[in-house]
């Protein structure tokens, strides 16, 4: 019993990894439309054990228009991420959503959030809304709660766009406004209700599952700070499923390692159950072939990421990202090196 209901899987599971190692060409890169069976071994791939890739798309003008067209991401990966001027066209998210890859919508609470009964909140506008007395609908406070716009989240991205999560970048500067950093636990908890493992009963996407919460941050302080990890993570840990750390070794960054034997520390802080490292795209090259950080940008972000994806076998934790995964369409082929480091946390079993 057990032998016929895991073997299908496992040849599928074999086969997709062997088509990402180059062994045969059944599966042709997107936006390549897939045969039948290609494309049930890429949904089987997808939902078997392994370890997971994912790419934030960012479409800020200085890369290729091709480059964050959601077509073109490569079949293999997991997660996708719409950052700065992603794809507008559904039909782009229906067919990359079609081959089992999940879209997530990036929020920077400073710019999204807003406190319930704020002057920005939608409910305050509607018929009979009365505010409670002594009610300051300008600034926050410690007893602010977001309920109202993680309900606004879930119904924009979710219901409306049908994507699949979200993912909150918790950074110095991304909390503030309405949501300052010492409300990061009322703005968090108040996602939580509507994404994540711990979603409330009928929180679901259109595919009848629970949408994902991505806890995203370079904050690798234990506490002393309203974003350490002791106070907002490690207390709420079950509510999120993945921990994505911004372990950078070029470009504006926090962390401070340059090694592989420096992320160690991230195992304890977050968990193998639930950590995810990225490098920074912003590193590699532009289509014109100049660099942010010539002349060895380049080399070092795409070995990093290559370094990163050895790490997460070696220590079994979750998978690896790339923030603006969209410049190594600039690589040759495109996507090269997101490609490679998808084969070495994953390959073909012989």
């Amino acid at each position: 019993m057990i032998n016929r209901l895991f073997s299908p899987l496992l040849t599928a599971t074999f086969l997709f990894v062997c088509l990402l190692s180059g062994k045969t060409n059944s599966i042709a890169q997107s936006p390549k439309k897939l045969s039948g069976e290609a494309l049930a071994n890429l949904l089987a791939y997808k939902k078997s054990p392994h370890k997971l890739f994912i790419g934030y798309l960012v479409g800020d003008g200085n890369d290729p228009e091709a480059s964050f067209n959601m077509l073109n991401v490569p079949d293999s990966v997991d997660i996708i991420e719409g950052f700065a001027g992603y794809d507008q066209n559904p039909d782009h998210w229906r067919a990359l959503q079609a081959k089992g890859t999940r879209i997530v919508y990036c929020s920077f609470p400073k710019n999204d959030a807003y406190f319930d009964g704020s002057i920005k909140d939608p409910a305050t506008k509607e018929p009979g809304y009365v505010a409670p007395p002594d009610f300051d609908n300008t600034k926050p406070n410690a007893n602010s709660t977001y309920h109202h716009w993680a309900k606004a989240m879930y119904n924009k991205y979710i219901k409306q766009m049908g994507w699949d999560g979200i993912d909150v970048d918790i950074e110095r500067g991304t909390f503030g406004n309405d949501a300052p950093a010492t409300n990061a636990v009322a703005v968090l908890t108040a996602i939580a209700r509507y994404f994540g493992p711990n979603a409330e009963a009928g929180n679901l996407t259109n595919a009848g599952i629970k949408p994902l919460f991505l806890f995203d941050t370079d904050v690798d302080t234990k506490d002393g700070e309203p974003l350490s990890y002791d106070r907002i993570y490690t207390p709420y840990k079950s509510n999120y499923d993945y921990a994505l750390f911004q372990c950078y070794v070029g470009g504006a960054r926090r962390w401070k390692g340059s090694k592989v034997a420096e992320l160690a520390p991230l195992l304890a802080a977050f968990g193998k159950d639930k950590l995810i490292v990225m490098t920074n795209g912003d590193e590699w090259k532009y289509q014109n072939g100049g660099q942010d950080s010539p002349p060895n940008g380049d080399a070092k972000a795409t070995q990093w990421l290559l370094d990163l994806a050895k790490w997460t076998n070696e220590n079994d934790t979750q998978g690896v990202g790339a923030y603006r995964m969209s410049r190594d369409y600039n690589h040759t082929p495109h996507f090269k090196v997101s490609r490679e480091s998808i084969q070495i946390m994953n390959p073909a079993k012989q």
